[in-house]
């Protein structure tokens, strides 16, 4: 556990981070993967002080930002779960929550494999990850003495992707909404669902006074790295896009422009991940860019 300032607290490996923000009440920021969540619930019951975990925020529907949701739930069962609209959508389909599942197996046998855990989270017979509360742009989670989360649509990396700020704190949560940052400092750009949501979304995060940049995978970035960070995440989306467009114009195969895509961007936590999901993923951001120019 690290505490990042007055109300947040660090938890996780850096594969995966989650965020709580609150002092007696608080949110639990991201789900994570069941690896995951099995290694947040031991540093969890290693913590002598513990907060009383209200919500619990599923910030984006993909596997390894909601299947670690059961593990958590069962530590803290009066919490309420909150996702987007269409996040809590995507959790109730049996064979969506089914193909998360198969993904997040695959990262909990290499986290055992790497003696991360001694066993392999039980999740067979889940089929729906059920959410209490949608969340919409705009609205505020009370934590008490007089400290709130603001939760923020963040479209363009998913459907689905949201983020929240702690103005006392200026602390932005930002999932994956921003692009993803390897150890180097070099930015993979995410934009999944759409490019023009994604440089928005960008945009207006970085509009927000900022002194903490609660990503979901690697370091937390902070004070003047902030604005360095989202700035890399905008030219890394804008280069791939024209990299994109070039291969197309070109009549480059597209499956060989998703190989070299996957060669240049999945790297770090990305590289744990299964090889035929991250190149689906290059796919999505070569479709995106072909929507652009239709």
């Amino acid at each position: 556990m690290k505490r990042l300032s007055d109300h947040v607290m660090l938890l996780g490996n850096g594969h995966f981070n989650y965020y709580v923000a609150g002092v007696k009440e608080a949110a639990l920021i991201e789900c994570g993967t069941s690896a995951g969540a099995a290694i947040f619930a031991r540093q969890w019951e290693a913590l002598e002080e513990k907060v009383n975990i209200k919500y619990i925020i599923i910030m984006h529907a993909h596997f390894d930002h909601a299947c670690g949701l059961p593990i958590l739930k069962s530590l803290f069962p009066q919490a309420e779960v909150i996702a987007s609209h269409a996040g809590k959508t995507i959790l109730a389909k049996e064979r969506i929550v089914k193909a998360l599942y198969a993904n997040d197996a695959y990262v909990s046998e290499l986290y055992k494999r790497q003696g991360l855990l001694d066993k392999i989270p039980e999740t067979e017979g889940i089929s729906e990850l059920v959410v209490d509360r949608i969340a919409t742009d705009g609205d505020i989670l009370e934590l008490g003495e007089g400290v709130s989360l603001q939760i923020l649509e963040a479209p363009g990396h998913s459907v689905c992707s949201l983020a929240a700020y702690l103005k006392e704190d200026q602390a932005m949560f930002v999932s994956d909404a921003a692009g993803y940052g390897d150890d180097s400092g070099n930015i993979s750009p995410v934009f999944f669902h759409d490019y023009d949501s994604y440089i928005n979304t960008i945009k207006r995060l970085k509009e927000f006074p900022t002194r903490i940049l609660g990503v979901a995978h690697g370091q937390v970035v902070r004070d003047s790295a902030v604005n360095r960070f989202y700035e890399k995440g905008l030219l890394a989306a804008g280069k791939a896009f024209d990299q994109i467009q070039a291969g197309l114009v070109a009549d480059v195969a597209e499956k060989d422009i998703a190989r070299e895509l996957f060669n240049q961007y999945i790297t770090g936590t990305l590289a744990c991940y299964p090889e035929e999901m991250m190149l689906a993923s290059m796919e999505l951001l070569i479709k995106n860019v072909k929507a652009k120019l239709t």
